[in-house]
């Protein structure tokens, strides 16, 4: 595996005129090529960072941003399943390379801080029964939390095509045990310039509202709940 493998990854942000435009470029100027389109509020960033990673360098110049889409076929896990007694919940993509294989691109919470977990992808998207009806492993990779007990997740499979694990499952395990701690299946996601909507068709908000009811939940730090 590696992690240098590049991926483009497009955002809705909140783009007022050209020199907002000026400050979310200059925030980005290290992360790769970055392509603004002010009229539409999209930001385009070909990069080697996980996609949590960009969001930060956007939103730190005071625009909200909201990520719309992955370069290629894409997937998405939203791993929220089979976790009452533990609380891990997150959200992981699968986008694949020009070439062979995917990038993987995540964030998982809840996790015991500064410790070793798998990342696994099962055969079966059947969660009926919680994380206990995903069937065999069909591919499994190390990841490990940070301090705050998150996993920030970036890595390449080279054999792991996307198209083979849509239906599928993802389930975050302890390492050495390889006990289920949360799940979720993996599903189709939109790709570069195939999401424009502001309005949310489950709900009636604006993408700018949703944003503050990110996909992973929330995550505790010193006793308190925050969100993504």
């Amino acid at each position: 595996m590696t992690d240098r493998d590049t991926i483009k990854i497009e955002f809705a942000v909140q783009i007022s005129g050209t020199k907002c435009a000026e400050r979310v470029q200059s925030a980005l100027e290290d992360v790769g090529q970055v392509e603004i389109d002010v009229e539409k509020g999209s930001v385009l960033v070909e990069t080697t960072l996980p996609w949590i990673e960009i969001q930060k360098k956007i939103e730190a110049t005071g625009r909200r941003a909201v990520l719309s889409g992955f370069g290629g076929q894409s997937a998405v896990s939203i791993i929220d399943h089979g976790n009452n007694s533990t609380g891990v919940r997150g959200v992981v993509r699968f986008c694949a390379l020009s070439q062979h294989g995917s990038v993987v691109d995540g964030v998982i919470d809840g996790l015991e801080q500064n410790k070793p977990y798998k990342l696994n992808v099962h055969e079966c998207g059947d969660i009926s029964n919680g994380c206990d009806s995903v069937g065999d492993i069909y591919n499994s990779s190390d990841i490990s939390s940070d301090e705050s007990g998150r996993a920030t997740i970036r890595f390449t499979i080279q054999h792991l095509n996307v198209w083979d694990v849509i239906g599928r499952s993802v389930v975050v395990a302890e390492s050495d045990i390889d006990k289920k701690l949360a799940c979720g299946i993996i599903a189709r996601s939109a790709g570069i310039f195939e999401n424009y909507k502001r309005i949310c068709a489950c709900d009636g908000v604006t993408i700018w509202d949703e944003r503050d009811k990110p996909l992973a939940g929330t995550k505790r730090r010193n006793g308190q709940k925050s969100t993504l």
